[in-house]
């Protein structure tokens, strides 16, 4: 059973939900979709990079499952390898470097960084700017 969750917006202060919520929305599931499930993905610490970092592919999809988020073993298998890389790549770069990056104004700047991270493609990158309001 999925537990009651808030339908507001991810946190202004927080990039990493921003980012998290637009690798979810894609292909045919909607901001709107994701947004049931934040406190969950929340409380599955889906929204934590480092915590990406440190998991392996089969405990995402655990933990997306538990969310309450479950688009089927195919598609739940992908998000969490590319959750996964998110991770990595954070892990790489380091995760001061990054938030700065992700928090920050600069079109070009995060943009570079995202298109860095496989899994993420220019329909991610248009939510995440729609989500921070980067025009």
């Amino acid at each position: 059973m999925i537990a009651e969750v808030s339908k507001k917006a991810p946190s202004a202060d927080n990039p990493w939900e921003d980012l998290v919520v637009s690798m979810l929305s894609v292909n045919n599931w909607s901001l709107e979709k994701t947004y049931y499930f934040l406190d969950n993905l929340r409380a599955q610490g889906l929204f934590d990079p480092n915590r990406l970092g440190s998991l392996d592919q089969d405990e995402i999809v655990t933990r997306l499952r538990k969310a309450g988020y479950d688009r089927g073993t195919f598609m739940n298998n992908l998000f969490a390898l590319r959750l996964g890389c998110l991770g990595q790549s954070v892990k790489r770069q380091g995760i001061l470097e990054c938030t700065n990056r992700l928090s920050g104004n600069v079109r070009p700047d995060i943009e570079v960084f995202l298109a860095s991270v496989k899994g993420i493609g220019p329909v991610v990158i248009a939510n995440f700017f729609f989500l921070r309001g980067i025009p």
